[in-house]
């Protein structure tokens, strides 16, 4: 059975219209119908005075009030904050920080069977349970070899660095000459 992941939320915060974009669609509207019918037209749940200060530019439309324009206006709506994508959330939910500072990602888990995922900007289910099959949606092609090699990738000191930028050489020059005096040095010895 494959576990679906899907993206609930991004980038919440960020809005394509202005907040002069939406006291012009108060505005317009404003042009041919009256505070009392314009909350009814675009279904509203907020009252005539707050719509008033819109309208003059006094208070910027809350959140809520701008999707139930983009709504009216037949435009995708902003996508739900954390909060309300994580609302359906398990009050007894573990919650887990992998790291300081502010999450970049939050992944709620609906399963109790044991998975595995795979987090680098996007969430993918890697496998359902340690000894599980691969996840469908990964093909032949880009599923990883069944015996991964693993390659060391030391750091170099800033000394090195400078000496390799001084020959004007690559790593992987480096690398390939320092391997091959080691092996002159091993074909000498007894």
């Amino acid at each position: 059975m494959t576990v679906p992941v899907t993206l609930v939320t991004r980038d919440a915060t960020l809005d394509d219209l202005a907040l002069t974009d939406y006291r012009d669609m108060v505005q317009e509207l404003r042009g041919s119908l009256s505070l009392e019918k314009l909350i009814a037209e675009i279904g509203s749940q907020y009252s005539k005075p707050l719509w008033a200060k819109v309208e003059k530019g006094e208070v910027a439309p809350n959140r809520n009030q701008r999707n139930e324009l983009r709504r009216y206006y037949k435009m995708p709506l902003l996508p739900p904050t954390v909060a309300e994508a994580t609302a359906a959330a398990s009050p007894d939910a573990a919650v887990w920080q992998v790291g300081a500072g502010p999450a970049e990602h939050v992944i709620m888990v609906t399963t109790v069977r044991p998975i595995t995922l795979h987090v680098n900007g996007a969430v993918s289910v890697v496998s359902e349970a340690p000894e599980s099959r691969q996840n469908a949606h990964v093909t032949e092609v880009t599923r990883p070899p069944a015996a991964r090699r693993h390659y060391a990738r030391p750091t170099a000191t800033e000394t090195q660095q400078r000496r390799r930028e001084a020959l004007g050489a690559n790593w992987r020059a480096v690398i390939d000459a320092g391997l091959a005096a080691l092996e002159r040095e091993q074909a000498v010895r007894p």
